[in-house]
């Protein structure tokens, strides 16, 4: 924020007495860093701590890094302190932050942005030129606090931890007053640059390009669906946070609110766009392996699931919503919380309360228990409070404060990626080249910014699916666990959610189904709903509202169609899993598990697991303020 307020200053100053300030510098300073309808084309990461001004590293200093200053609320009208009214203020003391400026290679669509070396010069000189107006940061500047000097580009050494900082600091200030003056009078008798762009219109396919826009996979593809005889593959995609992550959900308030795992709606553009990528610089690709390649989401031949968080090795479940526990039982870690399953017991005597949130990891055991099944919890979301601000004026907006809920970093997540044989022959050899070891990626809300969205990726081996039916209970029922929200059709061919629905999306895949309620002191369903709302990057406007049928929903099934073997029905049932049921499946919407032996007890204990679980080892968020 400070570099951009000096940025326009330093472009008015470059410009002079030009009138026209869409072009010139005025212009390529505004498409730098962005306005209301056009994304920012620089990004800059947070600041972290490198030494202490004088030298001392935090680890080696016995002084505080922050300290806490008392002082007085003052009476605007008498000007004098007033009664009762002492305040606390906290204040780092002086050191020195190192961060990085990225010039983006591509625009928040993921269409390429090539920069030219003439406009990478005008970049570097008004930001380096920026950085030297820059005189404090932080609160209380009048007071004196946080001055400060700010550079962009070469030092000499003020940011290695073995060297003396003082020795360095007015040196490079003095080298970076002389390189922005050689570069400025460069520039007096040459125009601005325009700053580069990506065509505004609707991104064509064929050329590449990469959209977020959902896509409604093929019905009754010859491809795709639950009773075709398409083998599909496999291969898991691992994630790795390396920067908070806000992974979009409905904001509510001044609340910016975040999901606890990743959709599939992010991810799917990802793995596309590098798969066509790796076909476009690839000339033994032909014409038709890239047209099969262009269309894989449309026709049904790749998908991507949801990403969850991964506790030690095991992918979190959400949590069946057929669960209970007592409502006065205590959190005990090591023996566990004792949970009752709804669909194989009756009401308990006691009071309990359902588990409506959180994950499940069933195959993590305890060794102090036999009758732990697995360890239950959420990941803990990062916030991070901040001052809303004018567009027009650039300054804070008076009262504005909105709070910023992120996925924290240091958390591994992993999702599924799926392809078929069709599309699996095309791209098999290709795969390395667009999917090399840990390649880094921008995740979620705000990922242009350096603050949020970085990660690291990686693919695993794919493996074809092996589909194995279950069988059917001794009563002619199975059990249904939707591990991600559900999107079907109401009758009005609206986005519905209601059990009538989902049921008639089972038999348009050719599964008839029919909810068992021949018990009816015993749940035959556990259905909740869930709104959705998302931001379409390519169109810059909201998407239409859609409510889902939640993930964690669970189902007491019977086949409906008497006609029809069970075992037949089961079988599709089985291949309908692996792409899932409904609407836009290629984003990871409508999967389920069919049968899974831990929904087949009537009660088993579940272990907690603590934040720090879900965070690497290592990780700053679970370091103590010492170790830091």
């Amino acid at each position: 924020g400070a570099i951009r307020e000096q940025a326009f200053v330093v472009a008015e100053a470059l410009d002079g007495d030009s009138e026209d300030k869409s072009k010139g510098w005025r212009g390529f300073v505004g498409a730098l860093f962005g306005s209301v309808g056009r994304a920012r084309l620089v990004s800059f990461s947070d600041a972290r701590f490198v030494s202490f001004s004088d030298g001392a590293v935090g680890s080696e200093s016995k002084r505080e890094a922050v300290h806490e200053v008392v002082s007085l609320s003052i009476d605007e009208e008498t000007g004098t302190a007033k009664k009762d009214h002492l305040r606390l203020l906290e204040r780092a003391r002086a050191c020195i932050l190192h961060g990085t400026v990225t010039l983006l290679d591509e625009t928040l669509d993921g269409r390429p942005l090539h920069w030219s070396e003439e406009q990478k010069k005008a970049a570097e000189l008004v930001l380096s030129v920026s950085a030297l107006l820059v005189r404090a940061l932080g609160s209380n500047r009048s007071d004196g606090d946080g001055l400060c000097s700010v550079l962009i580009g070469e030092t000499g050494g003020i940011d290695k931890k073995d060297t003396d900082p003082k020795k360095f600091i007015e040196k490079d200030i003095r080298e970076a007053r002389e390189r922005c003056r050689g570069q400025m009078e460069w520039w007096l008798s040459r125009p601005a640059p325009d700053a580069p762009d990506a065509p505004d219109s609707p991104i064509d396919p064929k050329a590449g390009g990469r959209s977020d826009i959902p896509v409604i996979g093929k019905k009754d593809s010859d491809h795709c669906g639950g009773s075709s005889g398409t083998t599909f593959y496999e291969a898991d995609l691992d994630i790795d946070l390396t920067s908070p992550v806000i992974s979009y959900d409905v904001p509510f308030s001044n609340e910016l609110r975040s999901l606890d795992f990743l959709r599939g709606t992010a991810l799917l553009p990802i793995i596309h766009h590098r798969l066509q990528a790796a076909a476009k610089k690839d000339s033994d690709v032909g014409a038709t392996a890239r047209e099969i390649i262009r269309d894989a989401v449309v026709n049904g031949d790749l998908l991507v699931s949801d990403a969850t968080a991964v506790v030690g090795v095991v992918q979190g479940m959400p949590m069946p919503l057929v669960l209970s526990r007592p409502k006065v039982e205590g959190n005990d870690e090591t023996e566990g919380v004792r949970v009752l399953n709804r669909l194989r017991t009756d009401e308990p005597e006691e009071i309990h309360k359902p588990l409506r949130s959180g994950y499940l990891f069933p195959a993590l055991k305890s060794a102090d228990s036999s009758e732990v099944r697995g360890r239950m919890g959420a990941p803990a979301l990062q916030g991070r409070q901040s001052t809303a601000h004018n567009p027009v004026t650039g300054a804070a907006g008076t009262g504005q404060l909105f709070l910023a809920r992120a996925l924290p970093a240091g958390m591994h997540l992993r999702a599924t990626v799926t392809m078929s044989t069709h599309l699996h022959e095309q791209i098999k050899d290709k795969l390395k080249r667009a999917f090399p070891p840990n390649f880094p990626e921008r995740l979620g809300l705000w990922r242009l910014s350096g603050t949020y969205g970085q990660a690291e990726c990686r693919l695993g081996e794919f493996d074809q699916v092996k589909i194995s039916a279950s069988d059917w209970d001794e009563d002619g029922t199975t059990t249904l666990w939707f591990t991600s929200d559900v999107v079907v059709r109401s009758s009005r061919l609206g986005p519905g959610g209601s059990l009538d629905d989902l049921y008639k999306a089972f038999e348009r895949a050719g599964v008839p189904l029919t909810e068992d309620d021949s018990d009816e002191r015993r749940f035959s369903a556990g259905i909740r709903h869930r709104r959705i709302d998302s931001w379409s990057a390519a169109d810059r406007r909201p998407r239409a509202t859609r409510t889902v049928i939640q993930a964690g929903s669970v189902l007491r099934i019977r086949p409906a169609d008497a006609g029809s073997s069970p075992e037949e029905t089961m079988r599709r049932l089985a291949r309908l899993s692996v792409t899932g049921i409904g609407e836009l499946t290629a984003q990871g919407f409508g999967r389920f598990v069919v049968d899974h032996p831990l929904l087949r007890k009537e009660g088993f204990k579940l272990a907690l697991v603590s934040h720090e679980d879900f965070i690497a080892e290592g990780c700053a968020a679970v370091k103590s303020e010492e170790e830091r």
